[in-house]
């Protein structure tokens, strides 16, 4: 888990994103994390823990952990999908949009499913 979470958290750094830009989709990422209901934030958690993105307590509080496994989250789908998800971490919207699927589960199939599968099909 800790070495999927590192390559992919080397792979963020690596896109030579300046720090004016993340301490904007920080508090993004943490204004919307804090607007979700305690169960909604709960299974965010749950769900990117379930990927191997976030070792944390599932406690639904945001935090430095909660914020790089969702960073590393949006990375992961992107690549895992091959570029069929992309997450919009720079607009309210994006961001609101992106968690309200995690706690949904909508984004299971990407995050440790193989993706695009059909069961039942």
């Amino acid at each position: 888990m800790t070495r999927r979470f590192l390559v992919l958290l080397t792979l963020i750094c690596g896109l030579g994103l300046s720090a004016v830009p993340l301490l904007a989709q920080a508090e993004l990422l943490r204004a919307s994390f804090s607007a979700l209901a305690p169960d909604q934030a709960r299974r965010v958690q749950t769900e990117l823990q379930g990927a191997g993105l976030y070792e944390g307590a599932i406690d639904g509080r945001y935090g430095p952990r909660t914020e790089a496994s969702l960073v590393a989250g949006a990375a992961f789908l992107a690549e895992n999908s091959e570029g069929a998800v992309i997450i919009d971490l720079t607009s309210p919207e994006g961001v609101a949009a992106y968690l309200r699927a995690l706690h949904e589960g909508k984004l299971a199939a990407w995050l440790y499913g193989e993706g695009g599968e059909c069961d039942g099909c």
